[in-house]
C-alpha cells in the first residue's frame, strides 16, 4: 500500500459538532451540517484514487453512525489519544505499521477544500517527508508524513491560533525538509458559513465539477 488519506471526524452529535454556529443554526441543524460535509468530502476523495481511505473517528460509538453516512467503500478507525496530537500521531502509526508509504490526513471543517491541494500533498511527499496546509485561522487542514515521527505532535496549543506556527517550529527543531500548501478555510463561524454559501454559489456558477452536493442541498441554495 502506498498511499493512505484519513479523514478524521466526529459523530455528529447535536450540541456536540459545529458548536460555534448554533446562534444561527440549531443544534440539530449544525449537526445536519456537519453530516453534509462529511458526506461531501468522503464522495469527492474518492476520486483520489487513493490505496486506501480510512474514516479516523470519534467517540468510539459513533462507527454505525458514520458508516450510515459513509458508507462500506471506507475504512473505519477509532481515535485514540488525549488530545488531537495523539490522535493524529497514533493514526499515522496504524497507517504506517499497514504498509503505507504516504499518508495525509484532513479534518472535516473544509468542505471545498481542492482536490488539487490533495494530490499536491501526495505529490510532495514523494520528495520530503512532511507537508502541512495552513487555514486562516492559524491551524491546519491537512497534514502528511512519509515517515513516522511523533514529535511534531508535541508541546502544541491544540485548538488555538498558534496551532500552524507551534508545529512549524517543532517541524525546524527536528530539521525536517517541509512543503507547505496554500491556505485555505474552515467553517466554524457564522462568518465562515456566510462564505462558504457565497463560495459554493460562485462554484456553482461557475460549473465547478467538485462542488460540494450535500452542503449544497443544506444551505438551499
Amino acid at each position: 500500500m502506498s498511499t493512505s488519506f484519513i479523514i478524521f471526524a466526529k459523530g455528529p452529535i447535536p450540541g456536540k459538532v459545529k458548536t460555534r454556529l448554533t446562534p444561527i443554526l440549531s443544534p440539530p441543524a449544525a449537526a445536519e451540517l456537519y453530516k453534509a460535509f462529511i458526506a461531501d468530502i468522503v464522495s469527492n476523495t474518492h476520486k483520489l484514487k487513493c490505496n486506501q481511505v480510512t474514516i479516523a473517528f470519534t467517540p468510539p460509538n459513533a462507527e454505525a453512525t458514520l458508516q450510515g453516512i459513509c458508507g462500506k467503500s471506507v475504512n473505519y478507525l477509532q481515535q485514540e489519544g488525549h488530545n488531537l496530537g495523539e490522535r493524529m500521531k497514533n493514526a499515522f502509526k496504524h497507517s504506517f505499521d499497514k504498509g503505507s508509504k504516504r499518508t495525509v490526513i484532513i479534518g472535516t471543517d473544509s468542505p471545498t477544500l481542492p482536490l488539487t491541494y490533495i494530490r499536491d500533498a501526495f505529490e510532495a511527499l514523494k520528495k520530503v517527508p512532511v507537508t502541512i496546509g495552513p487555514t486562516f485561522d492559524g491551524g491546519y487542514y491537512l497534514i502528511g508524513l512519509s515517515e513516522q515521527n511523533d514529535s511534531i505532535f508535541e508541546g502544541v496549543d491544540w485548538s488555538t491560533s498558534t496551532v500552524f506556527s507551534q508545529t512549524l517550529s517543532r517541524i525546524q527543531e527536528i530539521s525536517k525538509p517541509l512543503y507547505v500548501l496554500p491556505p485555505w478555510y474552515d467553517v466554524d463561524t457564522p462568518d465562515n458559513l456566510e462564505f462558504l454559501r457565497s463560495h459554493i454559489m460562485s462554484m456553482k456558477m461557475g460549473g465547478n465539477k467538485d462542488i460540494p452536493e450535500k452542503t449544497l442541498q443544506f444551505l438551499k441554495i
